[in-house]
């Protein structure tokens, strides 16, 4: 029962907060989000230190109050409201009052209590009062939810998350964190701020960025197959324990954490370590457990340690998180999602799983993998449009070219008045010609194969789906 009302709790709680971070300015022109964050408040009750993380345990004031797990990492931005100074992750003690921030879009797994990495903390100061707002302003500084107005004076400061001095003109565009003593009764409010920090939008961004994948790790301790799918119940390894239910199908990408290899969903046994990674866009009922299918799902090997991340990556393959970089040698295997090998320039663009043994205690850590798979991750609006739109033709899967290019972000040029029948696809330094009716294509002037010939139909082309191995 306690369980049941926890949920319902959460679904309640999460409600509020999305009108929090969801209010508009008052205007006819097109309407602003007033701030890109969603705010959760309580006492910290409970403090626990991993290697790279520290999680909160934070419980709502209320008469029925409501917990929350926060996992505060080396990206999250951390506050005192009184002195307006910056703190470190392991200076949290219990009893302290704080405000979390996290984007209105981030990815959460639908649980209770629910487990979040905030952007943002600020930490109340018991000693020393200090308010804070956070939100977006207009360029007379009015928050755009009209409920607070900044009277800037010299001695107000002005700084960006690195501590960096910066100009008046600088807050401009910018999610701003206020911090101030007294205001007016006014309405909107009135004051005179001490400090004002200006958040770039990518620091808003960057944790979600790093991955289009929510991880989940676990141990399996009950399995059920019904109808071809297994199901497997697994739990977190934690004081209080989290269960989720992953169901598998024949698209979940399964694979060994130690060699790597394809693992067959029969094969799965009570007691095993896995690493679930799940679509942060995919839509999920709010029941408990949570029930999820995953895109890609890692079985860990008890006997033998090894490592595994899933990531994108920059050109200097250091992972967009910024915790590891990949020195890649002759001997790390490189293949796609099909098993078939391809090379270093192929990886430019993909979602990666690495495996490897050993890093450095660098920063960012380094090691030489033995494997990488690229992942084509397909975003749920483009997976909407191929669902919606293709057929089979000699047991290939055409799909929509312009509206799957589009998508992507490619430029499209269509000439089918030429005597050949062209589509152009650019974006960036990549160039893409599809002749219709010949199964010959070109990617930067190199000729490809497509297994089936493009083909015309209710005038739009349709092409086979393999094009998304370039394409993503």
């Amino acid at each position: 029962m306690k369980k049941i009302f926890g949920v319902f709790a959460m679904i309640l709680m999460l409600g509020l907060g999305w009108s929090q971070g969801s209010v508009y300015a008052k205007s006819d022109d097109a309407k602003i989000e007033a701030t890109n964050f969603v705010k959760g408040s309580g006492i910290i009750t409970n403090v626990e230190e991993k290697k790279d993380t520290v999680t909160l345990t934070v419980e709502t004031t209320g008469k029925e109050p409501q917990i929350t797990f926060y996992t505060v990492t080396s990206e999250t931005m951390i506050y005192i409201s009184g002195s307006t100074k910056k703190m470190e992750k392991v200076g949290f003690q219990k009893g302290q009052q704080i405000d979390a921030y996290y984007g209105k879009d981030k990815p959460m797994i639908m649980i209770y209590p629910p487990q979040i990495s905030p952007e943002l903390i600020v930490v109340h100061d018991a000693k020393t009062f200090g308010s804070v707002k956070v939100g977006k302003f207009d360029e007379e500084l009015r928050s755009l939810d009209n409920k607070l107005n900044l009277k800037v004076d010299g001695k107000t400061t002005f700084e960006n998350t690195e501590g960096e001095k910066i100009e008046r003109q600088d807050l401009s565009g910018k999610e701003l964190i206020v911090f101030y003593t007294v205001a007016t009764k006014s309405i909107p409010a009135q004051t005179a701020p001490t400090k004002v920090v200006a958040i770039s939008p990518e620091k808003a961004e960057e944790a979600v960025e790093a991955s289009n994948f929510v991880k989940f790790s676990g141990v399996i301790t009950d399995i059920t197959n019904d109808k071809n799918q297994v199901a497997l119940t697994v739990v977190t390894e934690e004081d209080e324990p989290t269960t989720t239910i992953f169901t598998l199908d024949n698209n979940v990408l399964l694979l060994n954490g130690t060699n790597a290899e394809a693992v067959k969903k029969e094969s799965f046994q009570v007691g095993q370590k896995i690493d679930a990674y799940y679509d942060k866009n995919k839509p999920m009922i709010l029941i408990y457990p949570a029930r999820i299918t995953p895109e890609i799902l890692i079985v860990q090997d008890k006997e033998k340690v090894s490592f595994s991340k899933v990531s994108k990556f920059d050109q200097d393959m250091i992972s967009l998180d910024g915790e590891l970089k990949l020195n890649i040698s002759t001997e790390t295997e490189i293949l796609n999602e099909n098993g078939e090998v391809i090379t270093k320039k192929d990886l430019e663009g993909k979602e990666l799983i690495v495996f490897y043994n050993i890093t450095t205690k660098s920063i960012p850590a380094q090691t030489v993998p033995t494997k990488i798979v690229a992942v084509n991750y397909l975003s749920a609006d483009l997976k909407q449009i191929i669902n919606n739109d293709h057929f089979i033709q000699n047991g290939v899967k055409m799909i929509p070219l312009l509206q799957v290019a589009e998508q992507l972000g490619y430029k499209v040029e269509s000439y089918p008045a030429s005597s050949q029948k062209t589509v152009t696809l650019t974006k960036g330094n990549s160039s893409i010609k599809v002749i219709r009716n010949m199964n010959i294509y070109s990617y930067n002037k190199s000729l490809r194969l497509f297994l089936e010939r493009p083909v015309l139909k209710d005038k739009k082309t349709y092409v086979s789906e393999e094009i998304l191995d370039i394409l993503k």
